[in-house]
Parts: C-alpha cells; sequence; structure tokens
C-alpha cells in the first residue's frame, strides 16, 4: 500500500502552524481550523492509499475544524468520512446533533453538510474517505454513530470499531497488495451495521448495495480457498447465484473475474517480495487459490505481460542492484 508522513517536527516551531494547515488542505481542503493548544504545534499525518479508500492517521494537539458555506466546494465532497476516535475526546456537530466520542467510538457523516468537529484535548484519530458509489443505494441515518449496548446493532458497532481501531495500528506495517482485501472487509463490515440499523427503524434495506459489500467481504477473506466459487459466494449469502450475478452486471468486470484478478495481484506482490524469494511461483499460486501452475502462467502472463517466474526473476534482480549502488 502508498504510504506517505507528514509530521511538524523538522518544521522551526514559529512555521509549524503554517507547515500543517498546507498538510491538511492537500489532503481535506481548506475547511475553517483553529488551534485550542498554547503549546508548539507537534503533529503528523500518515496518508494510506488502501484499495478504494483512502486513510489517514492523525496525531494532533487540541483544535478545533468547521465546515461552512464560505468554505466552498472541497475535494472530500467526493466521499462519506468515517472517523475512529483512536485517542483523546472528540465532539462532532451536524444538523443538529451533538456526538461525543470517546477513544475506540466512531463515526460516519456527509461532508458536504456544515460540521464542526472540537478535539479538545491532545488527540489520535483514523480518518477514512469512503467513495460515494460505495454507499450507493444506502440512505444513511446522518450523521450516523457507533451505538454501546447489548444489542445486535451496538454489537456489530462494537466489533467495527475494533476493527477500525486493530488496523489503525497495523497500517503502517501491512505488506503491499492487501490494500483491496481490507478495503472490502471495511466495507463489508460497515455496510452490516448500515443495515442493522436501518432495519430498526423500519427504513427499507437496498438488498442489492448491501449483497455486493458482503460478497465482496466473502470473497477476499476466502481468496486462498480454491474451492472459492461464484456458487460457494450464493450459498453463504443465501440467495441464488443468478441473483448474485445480476447484482454485479453493472460493474465493468463480472464477479469470478474478480476473484482471479485479485488472486493475481496477490501473487505479483508476493512473487515481488524478498521473503518469498525461496519459494517457487507455483507454490505462491496454489497458495492463491490456483489449482495448477499451466493456469496461473496464462492468467499472469495475460495481465502482466510475462510469466510469474519471470517476474519473481525481475525482482530479485532489482534487489541485487539497488544493493550494488
Amino acid at each position: 500500500m502508498h504510504h506517505t508522513h507528514w509530521s511538524t517536527n523538522r518544521v522551526q516551531a514559529c512555521d509549524r502552524a503554517q507547515a500543517w494547515s498546507n498538510i491538511t488542505t492537500r489532503y481535506f481542503g481548506r475547511l475553517r481550523v483553529s488551534s485550542l493548544d498554547d503549546g508548539p504545534l507537534d503533529a503528523s499525518l500518515d496518508a494510506f492509499d488502501v484499495g478504494s479508500l483512502r486513510m489517514y492517521r492523525i496525531d494532533a494537539p487540541a483544535h478545533h475544524i468547521e465546515r461552512d458555506a464560505a468554505c466552498g466546494e472541497l475535494p472530500t465532497d467526493e466521499f462519506y468520512k468515517l472517523v475512529l476516535q483512536v485517542g483523546g475526546r472528540g465532539i462532532v456537530q451536524q444538523q443538529q446533533r451533538r456526538v461525543v466520542l470517546q477513544p475506540g467510538h466512531w463515526i460516519l457523516y456527509d461532508p458536504r453538510a456544515p460540521y464542526s468537529i472540537t478535539n479538545p484535548e491532545r488527540c489520535t484519530l483514523l480518518v477514512t474517505q469512503v467513495p460515494r458509489a460505495l454507499l450507493a443505494g444506502l440512505r444513511l441515518p446522518a450523521p450516523h454513530a457507533g451505538e454501546s449496548g447489548t444489542d445486535n446493532v451496538a454489537g456489530l458497532h462494537g466489533v467495527f470499531g475494533s476493527y477500525l481501531r486493530a488496523l489503525s495500528d497495523q497500517l503502517p506495517g501491512l505488506p503491499d497488495g492487501v490494500g483491496q482485501a481490507v478495503s472490502e472487509s471495511v466495507m463489508g463490515l460497515l455496510g452490516s451495521t448500515l443495515a442493522e440499523t436501518l432495519r430498526r427503524i423500519g427504513e427499507p434495506v437496498p438488498l442489492p448495495s448491501l449483497l455486493k459489500m458482503r460478497a465482496r467481504q466473502y470473497m477476499m477473506t476466502h481468496l486462498s480457498d480454491p474451492e472459492l466459487s461464484i456458487q460457494r459466494i450464493a450459498d453463504a449469502l443465501r440467495c441464488s447465484k443468478r441473483y448474485l450475478h445480476r447484482v454485479f452486471e453493472d460493474d465493468e468486470v463480472s464477479l469470478e473475474r474478480q476473484i482471479w484478478n485479485s488472486r493475481l495481484e496477490r501473487c505479483q506482490s508476493a512473487l515481488a517480495h524478498e521473503a518469498n524469494a525461496h519459494r517457487s511461483a507455483a507454490e505462491i499460486g496454489f497458495a492463491w487459490g490456483f489449482r495448477s501452475s499451466a493456469h496461473l502462467n496464462r492468467l499472469f502472463k495475460q495481465r502482466y505481460g510475462l510469466t510469474p517466474g519471470a517476474c519473481q526473476r525481475r525482482a530479485a534482480e532489482t534487489r541485487s542492484g539497488a544493493l550494488t549502488q
């Protein structure tokens, strides 16, 4: 996964406020931001491309953020925003609703509508930008915050919050090639929590949108299983194979092709990794659900223009060349 780190630590104290403004504007647009801390602005931001999602781990002193009509259009308007409070306390206000976030709590909201966020103490946040197309068809209760309690909805919210918190700690160390799998897992859990919330309040649940998210999550979870098939996914989701095909008919690539493309991506990443230099291409292919080396070679060459073995040798030569420079 592509990872970029930004920090004010190496900037002179008098220039840190402007440096931090430049960093946050780059990713979130020109919001109204004010510091609530008199000390030096010691802040950092780690940006990750996680499949179709954008994730940011932010560590910053007490501050206040506001979006109003004067901010105009922002680059984040094409996304919903999902915020997990990792550390510190946050207060989100939007549409006459006030939500207090304690560590482990999360909220999903539409950043196009005016809102404000106050972190009255030093905080750590995991901010996820979710493309609107991924939640197409779901009517979002806005803003939607994770709940505590013992019923089914609260239980799902708690599981999702725990997953996001663990993910925020592990993101920097995740290997290349797992971004899409992580993305699908996040969307599957988010879709399930939203669907259960809609059911509880008596709102209709758009089954095609939810089914697509769950199908992709199941696919990514079982990608290494050679028995994974459209029929197996349909059985797991309690729908017909025909209906599952209909749900994905608007996608540019069929669900079956998505399975093989995802397997190829995992193989390509594994073949290029130094830790797998001792493993054969066939062994790596079998680990990601391929049944024969001939099938792996044919699909791999169609997609990447070279055989898996050639990909592995090229990666080894690149590493060797880097060591001799």
